[in-house]
């Protein structure tokens, strides 16, 4: 098992190895050596951390990488792939961006997709030739349209990890409070974990196809924050600030996944609670500080 990424990190149970992803030479080197007989094409940019006012400049930049990254590099990936390994079996992550600004209290697979942000429009064009090479049998290519994916490795600008590390803060006294944006705001949140198993069945169904990975649960802002005070053992009320400003304002509705189709067709459910999730993430944070001062 090969893992590839922008820096090399420690990893359990494969190698890994430093890669452009938008380098169709250091691309075409990788699949030649390696021969993969299945490929997990996980990579995407999203959006800045600088991007957090409606910046032109940062907006332009946004949608240059978006383009570079999460449509050229995958079109050359399928591509080298149909080239030199044609037998692989591919799974392309969608996202829940994808749908746009949704109308419909639950999104299925049928969904129309209607994405107004360079992030979900780039999502869609990768979607498009990945269809396209699956219905011409030059790949096996599935999507998995991923909501809310959250592990201790989140990154810190998240609101689950800021969430998480702002009350391992108050714990350690380093503060005295927590601010959030819209405590009342409803997130489809699940444990990456158990939608890598849901990426793992897919290449194993006989037939390529696309769909919803979610939690199929919708949980508040304020619920996350709740529970993870509670795992500490401290009341949110007393710590917990509400500022509108924090977080930009979401203009999409509420994406809530049926997971219906992965259920029935493949299997599939979470096995990670919402409260273990926010717990883990929690403790990871402790740990961390904990190794951190040594």
């Amino acid at each position: 098992m090969l893992g590839l990424d922008r820096e090399v990190s420690t990893c359990t149970g494969f190698s890994a190895q430093a890669i452009d992803i938008t380098d169709p030479d250091e691309l075409r080197s990788v699949i030649q050596r390696f021969a993969p007989d299945e490929c997990y094409h996980l990579a995407a940019h999203h959006r800045s951390s600088a991007a957090t006012t409606e910046d032109a400049l940062s907006e332009a930049n946004d949608e240059r990488e978006h383009i570079r990254v999460n449509l050229l590099a995958t079109l050359r990936l399928l591509q080298l792939l149909r080239e030199i390994r044609p037998s692989c079996r591919v799974f392309l992550a969608g996202s829940c961006h994808m749908f746009g600004a949704v109308r419909s209290s639950i999104q299925t697979e049928s969904t129309p997709f209607c994405p107004h942000a360079s992030y979900g429009i780039t999502k869609v064009a990768a979607w498009h030739f990945a269809k396209s090479y699956r219905e011409r049998g030059l790949l096996f290519c599935s999507m998995g349209i991923l909501y809310n994916h959250e592990s201790p490795r989140r990154a810190s600008h998240f609101l689950s990890a800021r969430i998480a590390q702002g009350v391992v803060d108050i714990v350690k006294r380093r503060t005295d409070h927590l601010v959030v944006g819209n405590l009342s705001a409803a997130v489809d949140w699940g444990f990456a974990g158990d939608y890598v198993d849901a990426m793992w069945r897919m290449l194993q169904h006989e037939e390529p196809d696309d769909f919803i990975v979610a939690s199929g649960e919708l949980h508040r802002v304020k619920d996350f924050v709740e529970l993870a005070f509670e795992h500490v053992g401290l009341d949110w009320h007393s710590y917990v600030r509400q500022d509108s400003s924090v977080y930009r304002p979401v203009h999409d509705g509420v994406y809530h996944g049926d997971i219906s189709k992965i259920r029935q067709r493949l299997g599939w459910t979470p096995t990670t609670s919402f409260k273990a999730l926010v717990g883990m993430m929690v403790d990871d944070r402790l740990s961390r500080d904990e190794r951190a001062r040594g």
